[in-house]
């Protein structure tokens, strides 16, 4: 990652991280961290890490799948799910596998925790295969508070 990268990385995962502290104030979004309101201060002021630029440091620095794995995590944690975007050929092949996978694993008519994943696998192959088709038609999917304004 280039030096000017890096720095545009920094600026916006501090931008993220002070959206954060401000949806509740410093008091309460410390509290909730169990830090200081000086150390969320002096991580606002970039003397401490971020943790937003941190998380996606590591993410970036991991194998591609593990990274994927725990953001996939993370977002379940936050109610959602992650979707890789992917070329439209893979997204079309990868949906149709994961589709064959999830189907398979309920044809028994039980659903267990690995069955569940199968699922959440198949929903987020066809979810990248939506973002893939609109792409190629040239319509590029609006984020979530794009709807809502």
């Amino acid at each position: 990652m280039e030096h000017d990268d890096r720095d545009l990385l920094a600026e916006e995962a501090l931008r993220r991280f002070s959206e954060l502290v401000e949806s509740t104030g410093v008091k309460r979004f410390a509290a909730s961290m169990h830090l200081s309101t000086r150390q969320i201060n002096r991580i606002l002021s970039g003397v401490q890490p971020n943790p937003v630029e941190r998380l996606i440091r590591s993410l970036q620095s991991a194998e591609p799948a593990v990274g994927d794995r725990v953001l996939d995590y993370v977002c379940q944690e936050m109610g959602g799910h992650f979707v890789r975007h992917e070329a439209l050929d893979e997204a079309t092949v990868n949906a149709v596998k994961e589709c064959a996978e999830a189907i398979a694993a309920i044809s028994d008519g039980e659903i267990s925790d690995l069955d569940v994943c199968e699922i959440r696998e198949a929903i987020s192959a066809l979810s990248s295969l939506i973002m893939s088709l609109r792409d190629s038609r040239g319509s590029r999917p609006q984020p979530p508070e794009a709807d809502q304004q």
